[in-house]
Formats: structure tokens, C-alpha cells, sequence
């Protein structure tokens, strides 16, 4: 769910222009997208799934070890998931622009 939004995103704004500045708004874009959505998609799909293994003070209680302040899953999840989320797009937008020139004969069937 969330690389497809990221992608979507990312996608759609490249669309519209297509540059090298455009690129890497909708990669940033896709990046924020995706952490925003991560909320509901963990709060409604991951976590009801992951309590049918533990509880849900078991899964609060490793999110307290580091910190300790931490009341409820949605407070967790805004504090922890989202952030790292977003840090995930952005490290995935850097990735993709350091190695893009090199693989992009590929992606074109082209050969190297």
C-alpha cells in the first residue's frame, strides 16, 4: 500500500513535467504521501493483524523501551512509524538519484 502511493504520487507529479526538479518534488511529495498514509494503514491493517500474535500493551511496552511516555498505538504510530516512514522515502529518493543514470539502460532495454 504505501510504496504504491509512493509511487502513484511520485508518478503523477513527474507526469505533469517531466524534469530532473520535477522528479525529485514528486519523489519528496510521494515520500510525505506515503508517511501520512502509513497512520491509518498501520492503525487498521498492520496492528489489528500483528494483536492476533500479541497483545496490544506487549507491542505498546517495546515502543516504551524507548520512550517511556508513550500512552496509546495511534500516539506510537505518530511518534514512531510516521517520522520513520517519511525518512524511508526520503532515503529511497536519495538512492534512486544516485543510482538512476547508471541503471536507467536497463530500465529502457537497452543494454550497458
Amino acid at each position: 500500500i504505501l510504496s504504491a502511493v509512493f509511487v502513484s504520487v511520485a508518478g503523477l507529479v513527474y507526469k505533469h513535467k517531466k524534469s530532473r526538479k520535477n522528479a525529485l518534488a514528486g519523489a519528496l511529495i510521494g515520500a510525505l504521501a506515503m508517511a501520512l498514509i502509513s497512520f491509518p494503514a498501520n492503525y487498521f491493517v498492520v496492528y489489528p493483524i500483528y494483536e492476533n500474535l500479541m497483545s496490544r500493551e506487549a507491542i505498546l511496552a517495546a515502543y516504551r523501551l524507548i520512550y517511556p511516555e508513550t500512552k496509546n498505538l495511534a500516539q506510537a504510530l505518530l511518534v514512531f512509524n510516521l517520522p520513520f516512514t517519511f525518512l524511508k522515502g526520503v532515503a529511497n529518493t536519495a538512492i534512486t538519484f544516485v543510482i538512476y543514470k547508471k541503471i536507467s539502460p536497463l530500465l529502457k532495454g537497452k543494454s550497458v
